[in-house]
């Protein structure tokens, strides 16, 4: 498989800021959902809250998917779309 291909294949798992969901709250399920340090999980926080959303995690459909859903179990709203080539 070419690079192009790769990259066409590659999704995000979009984090949207709801303005309801406690901050604190946001950063825990991040830290606990993809392993992230405190410090990481307060920047994408706070990108989503600034600009409305934040791209969480990139990977296979199948993986962005599962992200999607676990982040919707957690009560947050995310969204699955075709990572930039």
């Amino acid at each position: 498989m070419s690079d192009e291909e790769q990259r066409s294949d590659t999704w995000s798992t979009v984090l949207w800021d709801d303005e309801v969901t406690l901050q604190p709250y946001v950063v825990h399920v991040l830290m606990h959902r993809f392993g992230l340090a405190r410090e990481r999980a307060l920047e994408l926080m706070e990108l989503a809250q600034r600009e409305g959303r934040a791209v969480v995690a990139h990977g296979s459909r199948e993986e962005q998917e599962m992200h999607v859903a676990g982040l919707h179990g957690d009560g947050l709203l995310a969204t699955l779309e075709r990572a930039a080539s």
